[in-house]
């Protein structure tokens, strides 16, 4: 897991102070960046790029659960990511009262070339679980996971759904208390998601805190506190989960009108006639 600097005084669970994070294009600062650093005092790279937030300022309370929303690249991964420690803000500070687990592209982790209890360890140690409690956990995650009979074959075998519902399986086992999640809030096929949407309420119930950025936020109505939304590299709204599930259609249909605008005065975007005219 990420490396993150504590305040147990905090009175929020993260405060995002002025925060802003420029990416250089087709290529994406992770940690601390300091290779990427030296390199630049070096003279040896540019630090063209652009804006992907700027100017944020949030405060996630304890036991909250709120929705990140916004229009495609509008910054909400990068949000969650700044939340958890795995991108290291440009400007600005994001500051912790206690580990924020990170829900990033898990499956990624996995290395096909070792097994499912391999990997379970691998992804468990990441995540901040010494092998202690990986083994104390690994009849429950595999149990839950539905790959018993799997956990000693090789993970270049296993499906893309199995691999989900493995990296959720095997998050939910760090019993970690705060959560940044980009997309996987619930996996798998419709009964899994089912347990996951179960589990997820019962750990909101037990005072579990929850950032998740979503483009499908109506799936989750009645389980979000309330809403940031982003639009332009900034914080548009901060709001109850209704008012932002409104602004976000809103943006969408603007989008959605601007975008056949730009098609109709394009005449490269026009089809052509069969008779070429």
């Amino acid at each position: 897991m990420a490396r993150q600097r504590l305040d147990p005084q905090l009175e929020s669970m993260i405060i995002f102070d002025g925060v802003g994070i420029n990416i250089s294009k087709g290529k994406r600062r992770q940690g601390g960046g300091r290779r990427h650093r030296l390199r630049r005092f070096a003279g040896e790279q540019s630090r063209s790029g652009s804006w992907v937030l700027r100017g944020i300022s949030a405060q996630i309370g304890a036991g909250e659960s709120v929705a990140v929303l916004g229009l495609k690249n509008s910054g909400r991964t990068e949000f969650v990511r700044l939340a958890a420690g795995t991108l290291i803000p440009d400007e600005g500070s994001v500051r912790r009262r206690e580990s924020v687990l990170p829900m990033v592209d898990l499956g990624r982790a996995f290395d096909r070339g070792f097994t499912v209890r391999q990997n379970i360890y691998l992804l468990g140690g990441l995540l901040g679980m010494t092998p202690e409690r990986v083994e104390d956990a690994l009849t429950q995650i595999v149990e839950t996971a539905g790959i018993t009979s799997n956990i000693d074959k090789y993970m270049g075998r296993a499906s893309a759904l199995s691999r989900q519902k493995l990296a959720w399986t095997i998050a939910m086992a760090t019993q970690a208390k705060t959560f940044a999640v980009d997309e996987m809030l619930v996996v798998g096929d419709p009964e899994f998601r089912k347990r996951c949407l179960e589990q997820i309420k019962i750990l909101k119930a037990a005072g579990t805190t929850f950032l998740v950025a979503t483009e499908a936020p109506r799936k989750f109505e009645g389980f979000f506190d309330r809403a940031i939304v982003l639009h332009d590299g900034g914080v548009v709204a901060d709001s109850s989960f209704a008012d932002g599930l409104a602004l976000l259609r809103e943006l969408r249909l603007a989008n959605s009108i601007t975008d056949n605008a730009e098609t109709k005065s394009d005449p490269k975007a026009r089809p052509e006639s069969e008779d070429g005219f």
